[in-house]
C-alpha cells in the first residue's frame, strides 16, 4: 500500500492550537505560536535579497523561444527605485492609484514594487476585463471606483479598446510596446534615481499604508474592491514563514514555475512576495491549465525542474494525465520538487493518490501536499495544512496571528476570520462592509467547514463547500455540494474535469459535466461544434462511457442526497465573462446554473432527449 511509504520530510512544525467552546455552540480557534514582529513595508525583502543575491534571477520569462529573458535582484531593485523616483517627482502618492490592465511581466513587477515601496497603491485587474468582455462593464466599474491616475498596459495595441473606454483627462497612460495612446513608454520612467527621496518615502510606509486594491472574482454582481495594506501583506508573509520548511537560499534556492495571475491574491501576494522573501527565482509560466495552453507548462517543467509546485487542482489533473504517459516529464518534475501545493478548490483523493504513485516510482518517497483556505479579503491566508497528511479536503488550522470562529449551520459550521492579514472593509463600500462582518469584527466569507476529528482538534478543519451552495431536495434532504462534487469527479475519472450540481427543491439530483480535454477532442473528431453556451455533447459512444461510470457510482450511493438522476455533458467552454469560471479555473456553481438554466430544465423533463443521460 502506498500509504505505508513515508513522506519526504520537510522539517515543518506540528500544529499547536487552542480551541475554545462557547455557550452558543460556536468555537474560537487560534495558534499558540506568537506571530512576533514583521516588516512594515511589503517591499522590504526586495532590498535584502538585492543585497545578498544581486546577480540571482528574480524573474525569468518562459517562452517558446530558446532565449528566456531574466531579471536579476540587482536590476529589479535599481529599476524599482527608478520608477519610485519618477512617480514621486510626478506627483504620485497615496491617493493616486495605478490601474494595471495586463498580465504578469517584468514591467508589471517593477512598476508594482516601485509604486508599493513608496506608498503608492497599485490596482491590478484581470486582463479578462479588457480582452474578453463585450461591454467592459467590470473594467469601467473598477476604473471609476478607484479613480486611478495612471493606466498601465504592456501592449498598447492589444489593450487599445479597453484603454479607449476608460481613458480620461488627467489619467496618464503607460505602455511598454504598441500604441502609446498619447502617453509615455515605460522605459521613460527608468531615469535617474533620487535615492534620498525614495528612502524618505520608503521609511514613511507603515502597516496602515495602502499597498494594493484587489478585486474579487465577482461571483455575484460587480467584483468587490479589497484594500490590501502593507500590514496585511507583511503579516501574511510572516505567517507563512512560521509554518514553512527551513529556507536555505545559498545551498538550495527556491525555484518556482508559476502561471497564477498577479491580480489574484495567491499569485500576486502569497507567491510574488514569498519568492522575494526567500530570495528565490520565479519562472513566469506561459502555460495555463486550459486546453491548448498546458503543453507549454509541460515543456517548461522539463527545462525549469522546480523545487516546489503550486497550482489549482485542475492543473494537477492535466499534469497527471501527461506524466503518466511521458516519462521525461515525470523525471523532470520529481528531480528537485520537495512539496506540492494547491488552492482555489479542493483536490480530489484520486488525484492525490495518482501523484503518490508517481512520486514513489521516481523518488522512493511520497510527496507532501500543502494547502489552506483564504481569500482576497484575507491576503490569501487563513488556515494552512503544513504537515504530512494522507487526506485531501483538509484546510488545516490558523497560523500564528490569525483567529477563526466557527458558527454552527445545520450539520457543519460557517467559518469566520480576523487578524492582521484580514481587510477591515471594502473600498468605498461601507454597505458591503456592514454585510460581511459580524458584531465581533470577524469577516464572514460564507464557507462551511467541519472538524476532521472532533476528538483530536489539531487534525484541523475539513472544507464543506459554500454555505450558499448547499440546498435541500423536495423531500427535505440537505445536499452538501462541496464533498459531493469531489466524489463525483473521482467517480468520473478520467472522463470529467468538473461537475456542477443541480436539484434545489427537486425530487432528485442532476449534474452538468465538464468533460476532460480528451473527451472534447474525441467529440470534435466526431463532428461536434460548440455553437453557443447551451451546446452539449451528444455522441452516443461518449455518453455510454459516462453512463457506465455513473451507473457504478449510483449503485454505491442510493440515498437521495447522493444519487444522480440525470446528467448532461457541456459542449461549450465555461465563460469567464459570465462569472462561470475564475481566472484560476475555479467553477462558480451558481453562475453556471443560472446562465445555463435551459440545460437544467432539460435535465428534469420527462420526454426523450438524446443528450440526456437518464439514470433514474
Amino acid at each position: 500500500m502506498s500509504h505505508k511509504v513515508p513522506f519526504r520530510k520537510l522539517n515543518r512544525p506540528l500544529p499547536d492550537i487552542s480551541v475554545q467552546s462557547r455557550d452558543d455552540g460556536s468555537y474560537l480557534i487560534e495558534s499558540n505560536i506568537a506571530i512576533g514582529d514583521y516588516e512594515k513595508n511589503a517591499a522590504s525583502n526586495l532590498r535584502q535579497s538585492a543585497e545578498s543575491f544581486p546577480d540571482r534571477a528574480f524573474l525569468v520569462k518562459c517562452s517558446p523561444d530558446e532565449h528566456w529573458p531574466e531579471l536579476s535582484y540587482r536590476e529589479t531593485r535599481t529599476k524599482a527605485d527608478q520608477v519610485s523616483s519618477w512617480l514621486l517627482n510626478h506627483g504620485y502618492g497615496a491617493n493616486t492609484p495605478i490601474l494595471i490592465l495586463s498580465s504578469n511581466s517584468f514591467a508589471h513587477a517593477i512598476l508594482t514594487l516601485g509604486a508599493v515601496q513608496v506608498g503608492i497603491p497599485v490596482v491590478p485587474v484581470s486582463p479578462s476585463y479588457s480582452l474578453m468582455s463585450g461591454d467592459f462593464a467590470k473594467l469601467t466599474y473598477a476604473a471609476e471606483l478607484v479613480d486611478a491616475k495612471m493606466i498601465f498596459a504592456e501592449d498598447g495595441t492589444l489593450y487599445r479598446k479597453a484603454i479607449g473606454k476608460i481613458q480620461a483627462d488627467g489619467i496618464e497612460v503607460v505602455t511598454v510596446q504598441g500604441d502609446a495612446h498619447n502617453g509615455i513608454c515605460f522605459d521613460d520612467m527608468l531615469g535617474d534615481v533620487d535615492q534620498a527621496l525614495v528612502d524618505e518615502a520608503f521609511s514613511k510606509v507603515n502597516g496602515d499604508t495602502l499597498a494594493k486594491i484587489l478585486f474579487t472574482s465577482g461571483s455575484t454582481g460587480m467584483p468587490k474592491a479589497v484594500p490590501n495594506t502593507h500590514r496585511m501583506i507583511c503579516s501574511s508573509q510572516k505567517m507563512h514563514t512560521l509554518v514553512s520548511e527551513a529556507n536555505d537560499p545559498v545551498e538550495t534556492p527556491t525555484v518556482v514555475l508559476d502561471w497564477l495571475p498577479w491580480h489574484h491574491t495567491f499569485g500576486g501576494n502569497v507567491n510574488f512576495f514569498r519568492i522575494i522573501r526567500v530570495s528565490g527565482t520565479l519562472y513566469i509560466d506561459d502555460g495555463k491549465p486550459v486546453p491548448g495552453l498546458f503543453q507549454r507548462t509541460f515543456d517548461n517543467i522539463k527545462r525549469v525542474r522546480p523545487t516546489r509546485f503550486s497550482s489549482v487542482p485542475t492543473a494537477y489533473s492535466f499534469l497527471l494525465d501527461q506524466m503518466e504517459k511521458d516519462e521525461d516529464l515525470s523525471v523532470a518534475f520529481f528531480d528537485r520538487v520537495t512539496a506540492c501545493l494547491y488552492g482555489g478548490a479542493a483536490l480530489s483523493q484520486e488525484l492525490f493518490e495518482r501523484m503518490q504513485v508517481l512520486s514513489i516510482k521516481y523518488t522512493g518517497l511520497r510527496i507532501p501536499f500543502g494547502t489552506g483556505w483564504g481569500s482576497t479579503e484575507t491576503t490569501g491566508t487563513g488556515t494552512a495544512v503544513y504537515w504530512e497528511s494522507d487526506k485531501v479536503g483538509l484546510i488545516g488550522v490558523p497560523p500564528a496571528g490569525g483567529q477563526i470562529k466557527l458558527v454552527p449551520v445545520s450539520d457543519k459550521y460557517e467559518i469566520r476570520i480576523k487578524g492582521p492579514h484580514v481587510h477591515e472593509g471594502y473600498f468605498k463600500r461601507p454597505d458591503l462592509t456592514a454585510e460581511y462582518f459580524d458584531d465581533e469584527g470577524f469577516y464572514c466569507m460564507g464557507d462551511a467547514v467541519d472538524f476532521e476529528d472532533p476528538s483530536n482538534l489539531e487534525q484541523g478543519l475539513v472544507f464543506k463547500g459554500r454555505v450558499t451552495e448547499d440546498f435541500k431536495l423536495a423531500n427535505g434532504s440537505w445536499v452538501s455540494t462541496g464533498p459531493l462534487r469531489l466524489t463525483l469527479i473521482d467517480a468520473l475519472n478520467p472522463l470529467a474535469r468538473d461537475v456542477v450540481i443541480a436539484g434545489h427543491d427537486k425530487e432528485d439530483l442532476a449534474i452538468l459535466i465538464v468533460p476532460s480535454e480528451g473527451m472534447y477532442q474525441q467529440a470534435i473528431k466526431a463532428g461536434h461544434k460548440a455553437d453557443n453556451s447551451l451546446s452539449v455533447l451528444e455522441d452516443a459512444g461518449i455518453l455510454a462511457s459516462f453512463k457506465s461510470k455513473l451507473d457504478d457510482y449510483n449503485k454505491k450511493n442510493k440515498s437521495k442526497s447522493r444519487f444522480i438522476g440525470s446528467a448532461i455533458l457541456l459542449g461549450a467552454p465555461l465563460s469567464v465573462d459570465k462569472n462561470e469560471i475564475t481566472d484560476k479555473q475555479y467553477i462558480n456553481q451558481s453562475a453556471v446554473l443560472e446562465n445555463r438554466a435551459q440545460l437544467v430544465e432539460r435535465l428534469y423533463e420527462d420526454g426523450p432527449d438524446t443528450a440526456i443521460l437518464k439514470l433514474r
